[in-house]
């Protein structure tokens, strides 16, 4: 009989409160959806911020792993400007930072290795030693999202390079190597190309 009355009176009072109760239901619904949705978009925006990474390296439209080969057929006096490109094609959206590293260089069959020389080195040696000027360079070290640069090689021989002595030598050296090796390339400068995730993004 207790419960009974007890029972009564609930529902007595969910008669008297029941626009309160209905309300409160509402309400939380709204409140709990409201928060649904915001921790959604939270999370959605969250996962937009991770960028792509994706750079590829060419070698005459060929795509190459991060190494190239230049390999230079004939030198001497007087030749035509010549100039060989690797590119390097940043396909993501994230910039990259590239530099390059110098491996190997072998002239008329003397080598210079990474072991001896740092790169800085190499291409002051490459630049300047000799009366044929061999560089090396990228267009940008900066690699922006959808943009292509280059890492190219520049050899010059003028006919007269300002030393006769020089040019006589390194003329004769490079026409007894190519009687003496047929086919074999005059010039071999092996580098490998380096893009890291810039901590700089645009």
């Amino acid at each position: 009989m207790v419960v009974s009355d007890r029972i009564k009176r609930v529902f007595k009072l969910i008669k008297r409160y029941r626009f309160f109760l209905i309300f409160s239901i509402i309400f939380f619904s709204l409140n709990a959806y409201a928060w649904f949705s915001y921790v959604t978009r939270v999370d959605t925006s969250l996962t937009a911020k991770v960028r792509s990474w994706n750079v590829m390296f060419q070698v005459h439209d060929n795509n190459i792993a991060h190494e190239v080969t230049f390999d230079v057929a004939d030198i001497y006096p007087g030749m035509p400007a010549y100039q060989d490109l690797a590119s390097i094609v940043n396909t993501g959206d994230t910039a990259g930072d590239a530099y390059f590293v110098v491996k190997r260089v072998e002239i008329l069959g003397a080598a210079y290795t990474s072991a001896d020389y740092t790169t800085e080195e190499l291409v002051e040696m490459l630049s300047e030693d000799f009366p044929f000027s061999i560089d090396l360079s990228l267009t940008n070290n900066h690699v922006l999202p959808g943009h292509t640069e280059l890492f190219s090689i520049d050899i010059t021989w003028p006919y007269e390079s300002n030393n006769d002595t020089l040019d006589t030598e390194w003329g004769t050296r490079a026409y007894q190597y190519r009687n003496n090796r047929p086919g074999e390339p005059c010039i071999i400068i092996q580098a490998e190309i380096r893009v890291d995730q810039s901590q700089i993004q645009e």
